[in-house]
């Protein structure tokens, strides 16, 4: 059975096995020494009420409570945040006595990396936001003096391992940062060169054909111009354009016209439509591209459209019937096509 005792001088308590250990051992202890305990205790007490606690107000990175990093960016004195502050000077300290202690790498590699997202029409916002730190701190990284030096050397491993997680391919570019233009033009003429009239394309994409134009003949375009043509051309590069009336097929006619003219690919010329150093040379026209029944059938009026045929048979078959006397309307009712686009095929090759 345990016996307690209490001094009457300073309050020391103790519990003993025994009461023979009670009264020799309970005299020994220290008064002085148990009330300078009790007064450290007062003192700690008062410092941990007396700590305060702040909330984070960085705009962009909002820091956690119990971190390192709200302790000295937030100057926050809560427990938590004393704690985690307190394990990572023990932990420095601990490293530095081994020889492990590298807080610090080259910033070039970091700095590169930065340079390719920009390129890539990433800003420094979204990279800082995807990166966990702050704009200015992208920044930073990111400027170079008037010199050409860069102003920052080293950074600390830390930083450097969350900027060169952000990826290009997980890392969309703001709406409004401006991308280069290449994909995007070549997407559009590539359904231009399939039949999809400029104006189709404009009324599908909620624009204007004149703001479509710019876009194509610009140097760059928005990220959101960019994705929005991207996400039409998943849809439509397979697809044939409406074709049902006479306006249609003119249009879509006209659009083939225009792009042949000006050495258009279609998509299925291209291997990577964004990677792709220069458009495909297109092949030159050979004697044996024509069939040769095919052009018979037309001219008997076999039933053979006009879209049945290839470029070279269209053209042989309209030089024909123009010789054989047929009027426009004739030739474009014998091949279920339209007059106009009878009257460009003969404009185009000196028919008239």
């Amino acid at each position: 059975m345990s016996v307690s005792r209490t001094c009457p001088s300073c309050g020391y308590t103790s519990d003993y096995a025994s009461v023979p250990l009670a009264d020799a051992h309970h005299r020994r202890h220290s008064c002085a020494k148990h009330r300078r305990g009790l007064e450290q205790a007062r003192r700690r007490a008062e410092r941990l009420q007396a700590r305060v606690t702040r909330e984070c107000t960085h705009p962009e990175t909002r820091h956690q409570h119990g971190t390192r990093a709200a302790y000295v960016k937030d100057r926050c004195r809560c427990t938590d945040c004393t704690a985690a502050n307190t394990a990572a000077s023990r932990t420095a300290t601990r490293e530095r006595t081994y020889g492990r202690w590298h807080p610090y790498v080259d910033a070039a590699p970091v700095r590169g990396h930065i340079a390719a997202l920009r390129a890539a029409g990433i800003g420094v916002e979204r990279i800082a936001q995807l990166a966990g730190l702050s704009v200015s701190h992208i920044r930073q990284l990111a400027e170079h003096d008037r010199s050409g030096s860069p102003t920052t050397q080293r950074v600390r491993s830390g930083t450097a391992a969350r900027v060169l997680r952000v990826g290009i391919d997980n890392a969309s570019p703001a709406p409004r940062s401006r991308v280069d233009v290449i994909g995007t033009r070549r997407r559009l003429q590539a359904l231009i060169a399939v039949g999809w009239a400029p104006e189709l394309l404009a009324a599908r994409l909620g624009r204007h054909p004149g703001s479509l134009h710019c876009s194509m003949t610009s140097r760059s375009v928005t990220a959101r111009t960019a994705r929005d043509v991207a996400a039409l051309y998943e849809q439509l590069w397979n697809v044939r354009p409406p074709e049902l009336t006479d306006e249609q097929r003119a249009a879509a006619d006209a659009a083939r016209a225009h792009a042949a003219a000006h050495g258009w690919p279609p998509p299925l010329a291209w291997d990577d439509i964004d990677t792709d150093p220069a458009p495909p040379a297109a092949a030159p026209a050979r004697p044996d591209d024509m069939d040769a029944i095919a052009v018979e059938r037309a001219l008997a009026g076999d039933g053979i459209r006009y879209d049945d045929l290839t470029s070279s048979e269209q053209q042989e078959v309209i030089r024909h019937l123009t010789a054989r006397g047929d009027s426009i309307r004739d030739i474009a009712a014998l091949l279920f096509t339209s007059k106009r686009t009878v009257s460009r095929h003969r404009a185009s090759r000196g028919a008239l």
